[in-house]
């Protein structure tokens, strides 16, 4: 936990919600002194706090431990695998909307598309969209969360790895997964840096393409997934057991996919993938903004959460 970091979190938290310094130490049992050295940077809030703080907050635990304001430095970059259509339905809601929500998670509001997308308008999300990947820059000024196809995430504490790869000051970071199975095998060592390995050897992880690039490194993104991996100054975000991977490359990935989410929302009563809950839960949109282009099933999910 970055003390000021946390601290500059919090703050803007609390004005988006609209409340004093002294208003949030009274909701958490705690001094008005306590909530001022927290926003100052000379102190973190206990551990036992942090639960009943980011429900007062409207947040996740994860956005005040590894900070909210990365969505002004960061730009999302989705690379589609034309191998599907990205408007295909999986159960409730299209590819799409899947694959961007993996961006709002963290806040990012900045988001290219390269390939032939389906229509789609998120409140507060500026989409650009490039049929030709060889026409969008090499390098920009923002940082870089680049996903490679059409791939989906879905498991526990998932924000907190995605902000503590955004975190590293390092060059290129990918996300390694435990897995059974995967294309491009890993071996990474306590210190987290990565190398590919063969496939065929017994490895612990395998990369997902997801990599966190920042700005003032000299990679080309644009390159291949197995190059952007054989980078000396490769790191790794391992990610714990019990986290779920999908690659929708053909339908009957996507069946499978629709029907992991169907036990999933119904079990949990969320909706996986919502980029309108998400983008008004990062503080992206309003509520008001936000029900205006959804359909009707989630705009009374999003009553029923926000009302």
């Amino acid at each position: 936990m970055d003390p000021n970091l946390t601290g500059k979190t919090i703050a803007e938290l609390r004005k988006r919600a609209q409340l004093t310094q002294s208003q949030l130490s009274e909701k958490l049992g705690v001094s008005d002194k306590a909530v001022s050295k927290w926003e100052r940077g000379l102190s973190c809030p206990d551990i036992s706090l942090l639960n009943k703080l980011s429900i007062i907050l409207d947040t996740d635990i994860e956005s005040i431990l590894y900070g909210y304001e990365v969505k002004n430095v960061w730009k999302g970059i989705l690379v589609l695998d034309d191998s599907i259509e990205s408007d295909i339905i999986i159960y409730d809601k299209p590819l799409l909307n899947y694959l961007l929500s993996q961006f709002l998670l963290v806040g990012i509001k900045d988001i290219i598309i390269v390939g032939r997308p389906g229509f789609i308008s998120i409140p507060g999300i500026e989409i650009e969209v490039f049929n030709d990947l060889q026409k969008v820059n090499q390098r920009f000024s923002k940082n870089m969360f680049v996903i490679y196809g059409n791939y989906f995430l879905y498991g526990p504490n998932l924000t907190k790895h995605f902000k503590r790869a955004m975190s590293r000051k390092d060059d290129l970071t990918v996300i390694a997964a435990m897995s059974g199975k995967g294309d491009y095998g890993l071996l990474v060592n306590s210190d987290k840096k990565a190398i590919i390995a063969d496939v065929k050897n017994s490895n612990k992880y395998f990369a997902l393409p997801y990599f966190f690039i920042h700005g003032n490194c000299l990679i080309d993104w644009r390159s291949s997934v197995k190059e952007l991996l054989k980078n000396k100054r490769l790191n790794a975000e391992t990610m714990v057991r019990g986290m779920a991977s999908f690659h929708i490359n053909n339908y009957d990935k996507a069946l499978q996919m629709g029907a992991f989410v169907k036990i999933m929302q119904e079990i949990t009563g969320e909706r996986v993938g919502c980029v309108e809950e998400l983008a008004i839960r990062r503080g992206l949109t309003g509520y008001k903004e936000a029900i205006k282009t959804c359909d009707s099933d989630t705009r009374q999910y999003l009553r029923d959460l926000f009302e």
